[in-house]
């Protein structure tokens, strides 16, 4: 391997590096403006509170396909 292919190497595993970086970079904005419209919209409709207990029938009513814990008896 002659300096020019190690070189045209190195350049390549730069560039991967950065453009990396940037996506990441990206990436953490694009999360971070999800996370705050999340809050505010969750400030004007505060959520239901019964997300922590669901029926059975409940929960059976809500899914969109047949459910295996949903087995009629």
């Amino acid at each position: 391997m002659n300096s020019k292919t190690t070189s045209y190497i190195f350049l390549a595993f730069i560039a991967i590096l950065g453009w990396n970086a940037f996506l990441i970079k990206r990436d953490d904005a694009m999360y971070k403006e999800y996370d705050r419209r999340q809050a505010i919209e969750n400030l004007k409709h505060p959520p239901s509170s019964e997300i922590g207990y669901f029926p059975k029938e409940k929960f059976c009513q809500s899914q969109a396909k047949w459910h295996p814990d949903c087995n009629v008896e």
